[in-house]
């Protein structure tokens, strides 16, 4: 019976948890579509992404008190369509997506699809960038053994260095999530990550740096239905099943979960109307996870 109790707080604690609500409302969240909010470990510096005419550049600001300043574009980002930043858990480096071309000197990257059908200058590798003091160095991609296809998104950096990402399953064609362990100074082949269905599509991981718990986004219901966001923990060395974070949060498009430094909270986008704010537009909502991950204790 204690145990049940238990179970049942648990359950009022989740039905309780706080809406998201608006990050940077009017200076980061404001008329431009912006995603994949990552911090420095200290929190005064996020970088995102923000998309205009469908090229996307990666975005800094820093935070004074609680006032963030006007973002302006990475030092490493401007001429490619660079989105999905992910910072490593000690700040010495930051991987993002990118259609930047294959060799220097080239084109952007084209996408190519299961079925054989290009789409020019809108495929995404992995690259890394890491700090150098005050600034930053050349980002360079992640080895081929890695970038094997040119659909790879959403990357999120554990505290060993490897990478979780998404990228397309050759057989059921939906995205699934994978790791790359980072081993010798370099990656290694992409495992995939067990969770749901091996048919269901998979996208988006935010892994907190212990590698305990992860939230993504996922469609576990029939094909066509928008993806959901949910959370999973790490226990005996495999994914527990997902749990959904809930109709306060699955609305309107969202997606693209980073976690906050404090390991408590993730950001995510959605088009979901807040007051002031233009219809339609992509904003950041931070979520608060204590009610998740006391449940889960």
């Amino acid at each position: 019976m204690k145990l049940f109790a238990l179970f049942a707080a648990a359950l009022v604690q989740i039905a309780s948890a706080p809406a998201p609500v608006v990050f940077g409302p009017g200076v980061i969240s404001g008329t431009q579509d912006v995603d994949a909010a990552t911090f420095s470990p200290d929190g005064k510096t996020v970088f995102f992404d923000r998309s205009i005419d469908g090229v996307s550049t990666i975005r800094m600001s820093r935070r004074s008190g609680e006032t963030w300043s006007a973002p302006v574009t990475a030092p490493f980002s401007g001429k490619w369509s660079d989105k999905d930043p992910a910072m490593a858990p000690d700040g010495s480096f930051l991987v993002f997506d990118s259609n930047r071309p294959a060799s220097p000197g080239g084109s952007a990257l084209d996408l190519v699809r299961t079925d054989g059908s290009v789409r020019a200058g809108q495929g995404n590798h992995l690259w890394r960038v890491d700090r150098t003091g005050s600034g930053w160095a050349e980002p360079v991609p992640l080895p081929g053994v890695v970038n094997d296809s040119t659909r790879i998104y959403s990357p999120s950096v554990v505290r060993d260095g490897s990478v979780y990402f998404q990228k397309p399953d050759a057989v059921s064609r939906v995205f699934h999530l994978v790791r790359s362990q980072y081993r010798g100074r370099t990656y290694q082949a992409p495992e995939d990550v067990v969770i749901g269905p091996a048919g269901a599509d998979e996208r988006d991981p935010a892994v907190s740096p212990d590698e305990r718990f992860m939230v993504f986004s996922a469609n576990y219901g029939p094909k066509g239905q928008p993806n959901r966001l949910y959370i999973t923990f790490r226990e005996g060395g495999r994914w527990g099943p997902p749990t959904d974070l809930g109709d306060a949060v699955n609305h309107d498009g969202a997606e693209g979960p980073h976690l906050g430094v404090d390991g408590q909270s993730a950001y995510f986008d959605s088009t979901a109307p807040a007051p002031g704010a233009p219809a339609g537009v992509s904003r950041i909502w931070r979520l608060d996870l204590r009610p998740w991950l006391r449940a889960h204790r």
